[in-house]
């Protein structure tokens, strides 16, 4: 962000750039009462206001920028105090609109707080609460919805329900109840009222928004979020296409015993209300849960890197919104732990083409083979850009994907140089975004949400990267079987599979040997795992 800021010491210094914006929002008020105009309800009771609280809110983010950096000399410790301070502020008024309007606004909020590699870590920072700490609709909303959808009053359908709800996401908030007659208990989402109607004036919110940003940032891209909101969001307001989903990954994945899909009663199922199963548990970035019930963190980012690292490569079917609130852990009294994954409403469906090169892609990065980088690159539509894509795929600075990204976990140091690089490659940035295949988009956010779950656990072993590697030697030669030419040919793809997943069998091994060292308890590592090095993934691919 502070690139355009920056490079334009702010735009809006110009005579005529708050004319233009003034008169692009005059024209965007007319084009959202007009789009509006089949739902009269919507326009006159919502929309015109919460178009207006966001163009407000927006309209008080520039200004502030524009008020605040005027005239400061870039660089200089003046200037980097009031763009963090611009950062804080700008951070904490979007939040209050995300609240304010809920819905739409939350979702887009959520996205915007895992993408660290193109966001002020204050924006991010102060975002991440949209995902467990959503706003909550009252109880009569709720229990209107539900007498409408169901058809018969709420007490003859639940002979118990719970008032205040046990989790608040973007689009619905979640109760507990029992059921009557069988007493069975349950979890009950039920979407928020005006949710519906509300999505499409703030589509056209975003879209206009996004518009404004690109006249007066044109180097500031972000239509590539709207777009990818607007395809996506009527599936997610679908909650029978979120059963069919929960019931589709569930039978997909049921060789993995710890995972826990909850179970769907499709007689209290309709589009605005989803009764399931409750399984009990902790968000899955609660390191104090997994302490007080001694969990074994390395244990717990393991089976979720399997989990999403199956979707990807071995299914092609993935969960494209798996935030903490989303994935739950849970110690049953035999000392089992589950995952339990909830909000099944977005998957993402990969045909073989992509699925083979993404698994390629990540097969060149483990060797690491930059040409067949730059190969994959170019057949995904980055071009000369690949080297800025590698870094967003693996969240790694270009020297540690050179050098190969499991010579060294990353550290404090590594992460404020990738803040740094990201805050002047903005429009390079955004130029990736907008060219790769529309899959990447949601699988970035997956691989992101992955990774800020096992640094807050942290986890500072490669855990998820040797998971997903497992996947990825599995995918690749299961496809090189497939397209054999001959039954030798098919067993010696096979055997070379089977030499990849002991070799790397052993890496993981040696990594766990290791973490009994002092110096790995300390987590001082100046010698880079001495051990680990004879069974590297060079060797294993």
């Amino acid at each position: 962000m502070e690139y355009w800021l920056r490079k334009r010491a702010f735009i809006l210094r110009r005579a005529g750039g708050l004319k233009i914006a003034a008169g692009l929002i005059t024209a965007g008020s007319a084009v959202a009462i007009y789009r509006s105009i089949d739902e009269w309800e919507d326009v006159r009771e919502v929309g015109i206001v919460r178009f207006g609280r966001a163009v407000v809110t927006v309209a008080k983010i520039v200004a502030d920028y524009k008020y605040h950096l005027y005239g400061l000399y870039y660089p200089s410790e003046v200037y980097d105090s009031a763009i963090k301070q611009c950062h804080s502020r700008s951070a904490e008024r979007l939040l209050e609109l995300a609240k304010a309007n809920g819905g739409v606004f939350i979702k887009v909020g959520q996205h915007l707080a895992a993408m660290e590699y193109l966001i002020p870590q204050e924006y991010t920072q102060t975002l991440s609460v949209l995902t467990s700490r959503a706003p909550q609709k009252p109880y009569e909303e709720i229990q209107n919805v539900i007498e409408t959808d169901l058809g018969k009053p709420i007490n003859e359908t639940f002979s118990e329900f719970s008032e205040a709800p046990i989790g608040a996401a973007s689009l619905a908030q979640v109760h507990l109840a029992k059921i009557r007659g069988s007493n069975e208990l349950v979890a009950v989402k039920v979407q928020h009222r005006r949710v519906y109607k509300n999505s499409k004036t703030d589509m056209h919110t975003m879209e206009i928004l996004a518009i404004i940003a690109a006249k007066l940032f044109p180097e500031f891209r972000l239509m590539w979020l709207v777009d990818e909101t607007k395809r996506n969001l009527p599936k997610e307001l679908d909650f029978l296409n979120e059963a069919e989903n929960a019931k589709k990954v569930s039978q997909q994945l049921r060789h993995l015993r710890f995972l826990k899909i909850p179970r769907i009663y499709d007689d209290l199922t309709t589009k605005r209300v989803l009764t399931m199963e409750y399984c009990p548990g902790a968000q899955i970035d609660d390191a104090q849960y997994m302490r007080d019930n001694k969990i074994d963190t390395h244990d717990v980012c393991r089976k979720i890197a399997r989990m999403i690292s199956e979707m990807i490569f071995l299914k092609g079917y993935l969960h494209a919104d798996p935030h903490p609130g989303n994935v739950l852990v849970n110690k049953q009294k035999n000392g089992q732990i589950d995952i339990i994954l909830l909000d099944h409403g977005l998957y993402l469906t990969m045909d073989e083409k992509f699925q083979r090169l993404y698994s390629e892609l990540w097969l060149a990065l483990l060797k690491p083979d930059l040409d067949k980088i730059k190969m994959v690159a170019n057949e995904m539509g980055v071009g000369d850009l690949y080297g800025l894509f590698a870094c967003i795929v693996t969240r790694r600075s270009w020297k540690s994907v050179t050098q190969g990204i499991d010579k060294s976990k990353m550290d404090s140091s590594e992460r404020q140089e990738l803040r740094n690089y990201a805050a002047s490659l903005i429009p390079q940035i955004s130029e990736v975004l907008h060219r790769v295949p529309r899959e990447m988009l949601l699988i970035l956010k997956t691989n992101d949400l992955m990774r800020n779950i096992e640094h807050k656990l942290s986890s500072y072993r490669n855990d998820t990267l040797i998971e997903m590697s497992r996947c990825v030697i599995r995918a690749h030669y299961t496809y090189a079987i497939s397209h054999s030419s001959s039954h030798f040919s098919a067993l010696s793809n096979r055997c070379a599979m089977w030499w990849a997943l002991f070799k790397l069998r052993l890496y993981e091994l040696a990594l766990i040997a290791m973490d009994k060292w002092p110096i790995r308890r300390n987590r001082i590592s100046p010698i880079e795992r001495p051990l680990a090095d004879n069974v590297n993934s060079a060797a294993i691919f």
